[in-house]
């Protein structure tokens, strides 16, 4: 287990490392330009839309605790599929009604709907990264996708990850 988290956090290093933030490829994981100032707020639903999310989020953790393993182990098919299912992991637009939709739309802030589409459409990114065996790119988008995870819980479940808040910020 030991070995797998130091495999784990070197392929981290080297994909947050081995991004140029001044390259302006078409093919970059989408910049998240959301209002980083903006204090952090608990998201305010009901106990129908938590559950939703928590299970979407339940199913994309453990989407994501698989993808890392796959990317260093050159696994591509696995890597696509897994990064699809994430793409696709809409649970609360699939389990809830038109109207609960327009309910939840007018709960949810702004900048999480945003994190939300770019962190799916990061994953979809993935996906063809991986068909194409492209993993030094992967691991680039996958990086991404994590930090894309500490800012939303950061921001919107700051209860629920306490730790969250000791993060220091160097912009």
């Amino acid at each position: 287990m030991r070995k797998l988290l130091i495999l784990v956090t070197l392929i981290l290093l080297y994909a947050l490392n081995s991004c140029n933030h001044n390259d302006t490829d078409s093919h970059a994981p989408a910049q998240h330009t959301i209002d980083e100032s903006a204090a952090p707020a608990e998201l305010k639903l009901t106990p129908k839309f938590q559950e939703l999310l928590k299970k979407e989020m339940r199913e994309i953790q453990s989407a994501m605790q698989e993808i890392l393993p796959s990317i260093a182990k050159g696994e591509s098919e696995k890597t696509a599929r897994l990064a699809e299912q994430i793409h696709n992991s809409f649970i609360l637009k699939n389990a809830l009604s038109k109207k609960e939709l327009k309910q939840l739309v007018t709960l949810l802030p702004a900048n999480f709907v945003k994190i939300d589409r770019v962190f799916h459409s990061d994953a979809a990114k993935l996906a063809e990264a991986a068909k194409q065996s492209d993993f030094a790119r992967s691991a680039e988008i996958f990086g991404g996708m994590v930090n894309a995870c500490v800012n939303c819980h950061s921001r919107f479940a700051n209860v629920e990850f306490p730790e969250l808040q000791k993060r220091v910020t160097t912009h």
